[in-house]
């Protein structure tokens, strides 16, 4: 059961990341062909964050509870996340921060 948990786990956090780096080639499909800066760049480190308190969690005995390095790490990936999404649609759809 737990290697069930474990291979669930991990194919919820590729597929979460996977969907970041598609965001992130919009990005920067929008960056390219309308000229305006967007920082798709930026959307390398929400990734990387959460990859990393994921990985905190999965190789440790704690249930996604409790753990503050993986917790601040994923709220990080998280708030940064949101920043970013929200920024590039502010953009793309007319609105100039």
């Amino acid at each position: 059961m737990e290697i069930l948990k474990l291979a669930l786990a991990s194919w919820s956090w590729v597929v979460i990341c996977v969907l970041v780096i598609f965001l992130g080639r919009i990005a920067y499909f929008y960056e390219k062909t309308s000229g305006h800066r967007v920082g798709y760049y930026l959307f390398v480190l929400p990734p990387i964050f959460l990859i990393v308190g994921a990985f905190l969690y999965l190789v440790s005995d704690v249930d996604f509870v409790g753990y503050p390095t993986a917790d601040m790490l994923l709220a990080c990936g998280g708030g940064l996340l949101i920043y970013l999404s929200i920024h590039l649609e502010s953009s793309m759809t007319g609105k100039r921060s």
